[in-house]
């Protein structure tokens, strides 16, 4: 199953889950390029540090997607349905790049697929100069500030950075999860979730895109366990109260964006989750996980990446 993962994430991040509208089709984001994200856009905030990601992303990171990564990734028409996480324009480039969890990931410059895609050597012929790093590495860490509870951005001196936090957080998630709460929450039910007319399943189910929904307890569990970017679209960090109250939250909001068409998700097929069999058992396995936190009985981080 290992090796599946990483063929699926080698062939490029697939987007079944963040496929998105060739032009004539829904309507680009209404909010300024020059504004703050709109609340629920990746989860930032709406102050000055939320402001500064956004335009260092559209001022050094957007470029450099725009040249390494429009042939097989433009939002306009991703070549062999690969996920298109490229804007077509500085209007709609912010809004379809933070819609992508397998793009973003945990938001680290460590757990991001960006910049993990490309390191240390080269996808699909394409690598990244010294200087394109540090701007992808320097928005992320903009990104987690405007995310730290702090809305002018920044970490006071001593303190735990927010990719610090965010790293200690996953991997002390992952050591809480067990097969048995698993289980016992249904959460293979995730496989049987139906969008329009297809189960999850259908598209999901070896991990495929980005997203693994299967209807079998293994290899679901392992995946969502050991790679953190697959965990990433279940479960977040929220660290909206500071860096120092970090914690892990389910996360809702990658699931409405894309079961109600969000942008860039405009084209997947829609689902309910409110009320969801899938929802039911996440926050039944959430609250398992969380209850062996409080108790103290997890066990070692079982993070693979």
């Amino acid at each position: 199953m290992r090796n599946t993962l990483l063929a699926v994430m080698a062939a490029g991040l697939v987007a079944c889950i963040g496929s998105i509208d060739e032009p004539g089709g829904a309507n680009p984001p209404t909010d300024s390029p020059t504004d703050p994200p709109v609340d629920g856009v990746g989860g930032g905030g709406t102050g000055p540090a939320a402001a500064e990601a956004r335009q260092l992303f559209e001022t050094n990171v957007f470029p450099v997607l725009s040249t390494k990564c429009n042939g097989c990734h433009s939002s306009a028409g991703p070549v062999g349905n690969v996920t298109g996480f490229v804007g077509r324009n500085t209007t709609d480039a912010y809004v379809t790049a933070v819609g992508y969890q397998a793009l973003v990931g945990d938001w680290t410059p460590t757990g991001a697929p960006v910049l993990l895609k490309i390191l240390p050597g080269t996808h699909n012929g394409t690598s990244y100069d010294q200087a394109q790093k540090d701007s992808i590495g320097a928005w992320l860490t903009k990104e987690l500030e405007s995310r730290a509870g702090d809305p002018g951005g920044g970490t006071a001196p001593g303190a735990e950075s927010p990719a610090a936090a965010t790293l200690r957080l996953t991997q002390e998630w992952s050591g809480c999860m067990t097969l048995a709460n698993f289980q016992a929450a249904k959460m293979k039910d995730w496989g049987n979730m139906r969008a329009n007319n297809s189960a999850c399943k259908t598209c999901h189910i070896n991990g495929e895109y980005g997203q693994i929904a299967a209807d079998v307890d293994q290899p679901f569990f392992m995946t969502i366990s050991t790679n953190k970017y697959y965990m990433a679209q279940y479960f977040s960090v929220d660290m909206s109260g500071g860096t120092a109250s970090g914690k892990i939250i389910v996360n809702t909001r990658s699931f409405i964006g894309v079961g109600t068409g969000v942008v860039p998700h405009v084209e997947h097929p829609r689902f309910k989750l409110d009320g969801s069999t899938g929802m039911t058992a996440l926050q039944k396995f959430y609250d398992a996980t969380m209850a062996a936190k409080t108790a103290g009985t997890c066990g070692p981080s079982t993070l693979t990446n």
